[in-house]
């Protein structure tokens, strides 16, 4: 039936979405703000990146554990890497405290520029020494998020559209994408009977021979096979062989 592919490419694209927005974004497409910190390198004031090259975006996924206002900028630690004064904190033009708070889960994303010798978030080269404000995101809010969180809307909406249409022609023939049904078969005519033989003559006086009844054809008024009919006796109950129809015959 139509409601089958709808069904399965439903399903389909409502695992995938479901697995990118919980799986694919956070384990393989971003990282969290320890795995990020942990593949800086550092000589002296220089700090190199070991897992990205200048131009790389980095999304990072995690929780806030602190948030703070100093100057004109929001400094955010991150739950993975720690909330210390010593733990690294990412800076935010302008004030966010409106906008986070600890516990809240954020995406922050940003390309790695070229600092000196060394490699540095965009905006830190700078003299503001700061990510722009639309650098971090509530979670399930990102670009990429919300293109997973479509595909699974969308494979839903499939899904109970399929379903709906699926209960709705529970009843009705299968179309062209099962199997067409085989032809049926034109019913052979049944084989005329053997005429019984007329009864023995009498001992005493000889009796004529009983008449040979003639064939008589009719057509089932159900299905319209021809059935051929020998005996004289009338009215003669039937049943047509093809369609197993019951019918009186005068």
């Amino acid at each position: 039936m139509v409601a089958r592919p709808l069904l399965l490419g439903g399903l389909l694209l409502l695992v995938l979405g479901l697995l990118g927005e919980f799986l694919i974004f956070p384990g393989m497409l971003a990282s969290d703000g320890g795995e990020f910190a942990a593949q800086i390198s550092s000589s002296g004031d220089t700090e190199t990146f070991n897992d990205y090259d200048v131009g790389d975006s980095v999304s990072i996924v995690d929780t806030v554990a602190r948030i703070q206002l100093d100057e004109g900028q929001t400094r955010v630690w991150l739950a993975s890497i720690g909330a210390a004064d010593t733990d690294i904190a990412f800076r935010f033009n302008g004030d966010l405290l409106a906008d986070f708070a600890p516990d809240d889960e954020v995406v922050i994303t940003f390309e790695v520029a070229q600092l000196g010798s060394g490699e540095t978030p965009a905006g830190y080269e700078t003299s503001a020494e700061a990510l722009p404000a639309d650098a971090i995101a509530p979670r399930y809010s990102s670009t990429t998020e919300m293109a997973f969180a479509g595909l699974a809307v969308l494979g839903l909406g499939l899904v109970v559209f399929g379903g709906f249409n699926s209960w709705r022609g529970g009843g009705a023939p299968e179309d062209d994408w099962d199997a067409p049904a085989a032809p049926a078969a034109v019913p052979m005519a049944a084989p005329p009977a053997m005429t019984p033989a007329a009864p023995a003559m009498a001992a005493a006086t000889p009796a004529a021979a009983a008449p040979v009844a003639q064939p008589v054809t009719i057509q089932c008024p159900a299905c319209q096979a021809g059935l051929q009919i020998n005996d004289p006796t009338r009215p003669l109950n039937i049943t047509c062989p093809a369609c197993q129809a019951g019918m009186v015959v005068r």
